[in-house]
């Protein structure tokens, strides 16, 4: 006999004296209201009554066939895992806890569990005794509950009280970590006429149709929510001003675009948007929110439906030039200068357009912004092989055949990684190599070298 096919053996005649020893025990177990199990000290099902089968959708072989582990949710495994082996080392006499089950109609149950453990006349474990009951409706309840004090009504995202609470945790991180972060304010312009004009049913569809474009164009990592009125708030977590800006523009050129339909009337409406933009400090989130209600008053004060970045560092407005992404940033250099002011300046913009492109892809945005980042690119590289082109033909560079050849070798995989990342078949590696190693090192550094001297003014 094998020693797993003793060990269930010992494990059936255990039971059955426990069964014959007790009858009060056995009635109790069999028809108790909520679930028990005998389980074998490996995890398996030894013993089930009908009250758990109920409540997993298994019945009672169906389960003597397998282990508590095999039905347990995966992110409350480890957890029972280890409560069982602190039992089976004499560290704790019971534990309990609450778990998820995952019934056999796939459907999570969440219950709270008792358990503890059976000795023989050895003080040798021989099972565990699990109370199981049910609190799916509790759980419900609470997760509701939760759902109700930090969910906005109308909206459905984050309200104020989320936000605050999110965001400050938020802030406290990216300090330890001198992480940047991106605030926005965002406010619709001239609500009040959209409400005295159609209705507040109508400015209600408005701020609905507002938080779904903002929750489309974030991340799900990213903090949302409205903090009253037509005011909303955005953090965005490792962000700098520069991917900052783009996901603000983006927002508000997709408010500019959209538009509901109320009452017969086809209303178009717009936002303003005040940033501020910083890396890693101890200011509270307050003081946060004012800076960017100070820039957001200043793109109501420049004709709205604009975004203001407020830079901490000079009190102003304007551009901080941190970048999150500088590992992998493209540095020009001055040694990669040709000496021609229109070549230098078109191969200096392409490193900016590589960056952007980079920075975007980092920085988790819609695919669309991406997309149009590697179209600027491609247009970028097109014009610029153009003009160098016509440079080296005016001075009689003699390689210029080979050299065109290559420049439509390049252009032709541009517009293969462009037709290939809409698609979903290449990576921010595959594209970073193509500009690292193809445009700039084999190409910018190595080949157009050899023009140089034909070309300084």
């Amino acid at each position: 006999m094998s020693p797993r096919m003793k060990n269930i053996d010992i494990y059936k005649g255990s039971i059955a004296s426990l069964d014959s020893d007790n009858v009060l025990f056995a009635n109790a177990f069999h028809y108790a209201a909520i679930g028990m199990a005998l389980v074998g000290t490996d995890g398996r099902w030894l013993k089930v009554n009908q009250s758990f089968c109920n409540l997993v959708k298994y019945t009672e072989s169906e389960l003597l066939e397998r282990t508590f582990q095999d039905i347990t949710h995966p992110e409350d495994l480890d957890d029972d895992l280890n409560y069982v082996q602190r039992m089976l080392s004499g560290e704790l006499e019971k534990y309990e806890m609450e778990k998820r089950y995952i019934s056999k109609t796939k459907k999570i149950v969440y219950v709270r569990l008792s358990v503890s453990l059976v000795f023989d006349k050895d003080l040798s474990p021989q099972f565990f005794i699990s109370q199981i009951q049910d609190i799916s409706k509790s759980k419900q309840l609470e997760q509701e509950l939760v759902r109700m004090v930090s969910e906005d009504f109308l909206t459905k995202i984050g309200n104020r009280r989320y936000f605050f609470d999110h965001s400050s945790t938020e802030l406290e991180r990216a300090a330890r970590f001198n992480e940047p972060l991106c605030l926005l304010m965002i406010d619709i312009d001239n609500f009040k006429n959209i409400n005295d004009s159609y209705g507040h049913d109508t400015g209600d569809i408005v701020l609905t149709k507002l938080a779904k474009i903002c929750k489309e164009s974030i991340r799900s990592i990213d903090i949302l929510g409205r903090l009253g009125g037509e005011e909303f708030s955005i953090l965005l977590l490792n962000t700098d001003v520069h991917i900052g800006t783009i996901v603000a523009n983006r927002i508000r050129t997709n408010i500019e675009s959209s538009s509901i339909y109320s009452g017969g009337h086809s209303i178009k409406s717009t936002i303003s948007i005040g940033m501020v933009s910083f890396t890693g400090d101890n200011k509270p989130l307050g003081v946060r929110l004012k800076q960017a209600d100070m820039a957001l008053y200043q793109a109501k004060e420049n004709g709205r439906n604009k975004v203001e970045v407020f830079n901490d560092s000079v009190t102003s407005f304007g551009i901080h030039e941190k970048t999150r992404t500088g590992f992998i940033k493209l540095v020009w250099q001055q040694s990669y200068e040709s000496g021609n002011s229109i070549i230098d300046q078109q191969h200096e913009q392409l490193f900016k357009t590589a960056n952007e492109l980079l920075e975007s892809m980092l920085a988790g945005l819609p695919q669309d912004t991406c997309i149009d980042a590697i179209k600027k690119l491609c247009a970028d590289i097109s014009n610029h092989f153009s003009d160098e082109e016509g440079i080296l033909k005016s001075v009689g560079y003699p390689a210029i055949e080979n050299h065109c050849l290559i420049h439509k070798t390049l252009a032709t995989r541009a517009t293969q990684i462009l037709n290939d990342y809409t698609s979903g078949a290449t990576s921010l590696g595959s594209i970073f190599s193509f500009l690292a190693l193809d445009v700039i090192y084999n190409h910018m550094i190595i080949e157009d070298k050899k023009f140089f001297t034909y070309v300084r003014a």
